[in-house]
């Protein structure tokens, strides 16, 4: 298969509402590939380097992230303008798929793509200053790597879900599976350790619905015209 975009999520529930928004907008699914990475770096790059290998035309990371910026809240859609790493990676946007997101007026940012779980406020805030990052996620920075090094468009699509000033529970470090799923076991034994984190779950688990449903609501038009720009 050639001629395709090939889409990194991190977590099955993000490429789930992927699938459905290219659903509902009546898209072409034989010209898009969707990979999930378990939010791990490491894992997007192999999946998109496995895309660029099979002929796809360009990566797009798709999903939630976290906000850095106060300015941005839960449900906000941001249009990764460029990626940064620790490492010193800096990815920019494809400036034809830029433009083509652009009618629907997402807000275009800094990404900085974390390999570790950024748990606190005050690492956000940290990473706000020192990278002038709006928001994070754990796996745009692997994707866009590959993408940079095949010179392969790459693009970012995410939806805010926890803001600046919302911490995660230690119930929630344990959560995601290699494979993208939830380890509903793992929360629950460590909710029952200190149940004070139940609270702290249920909110993280509003926000992150409420962030899956606007991908799921708003995806399929951004995925329509990078198809439509890339001629596909």
């Amino acid at each position: 298969m050639s001629g395709f975009i090939g889409i990194v999520c991190g977590l099955k529930s993000e490429a789930a509402a992927v699938r459905a928004s290219m659903q509902a907008g009546g898209l072409d699914e034989t010209k898009v590939k969707i990979g999930v990475s378990g939010a791990n770096a490491a894992r997007a790059e192999e999946i998109a380097q496995e895309f660029l290998d099979a002929g796809a035309s360009a990566i797009v990371s798709a999903g939630l992230c976290g906000g850095l910026d106060p300015a941005l809240h839960t449900g906000d859609v941001i249009l990764g303008e460029r990626v940064v790493s620790a490492q010193g990676d800096i990815v920019i946007a494809d400036k034809r798929l830029s433009a083509a997101a652009d009618k629907f007026g997402p807000r275009h940012v800094a990404i900085f793509g974390s390999d570790e779980i950024v748990d606190s406020v005050e690492k956000k805030q940290a990473l706000f200053r020192r990278y002038a990052a709006e928001t994070v996620d754990m796996e745009s920075h692997g994707a866009a790597r590959a993408a940079a090094k095949a010179e392969i468009p790459f693009i970012a699509i995410r939806v805010v879900a926890d803001g600046h000033d919302r911490a995660l529970p230690k119930a929630a470090l344990r959560a995601v599976t290699p494979s993208g799923g939830v380890n509903v076991i793992n929360v629950l034994v460590d909710c029952i350790k200190a149940p004070q984190q139940f609270e702290q779950i249920f909110a993280l688990g509003r926000d992150s619905g409420e962030a899956t449903d606007v991908l799921r609501r708003d995806f399929g038009d951004f995925l329509g015209a990078f198809l439509l720009a890339l001629d596909l």
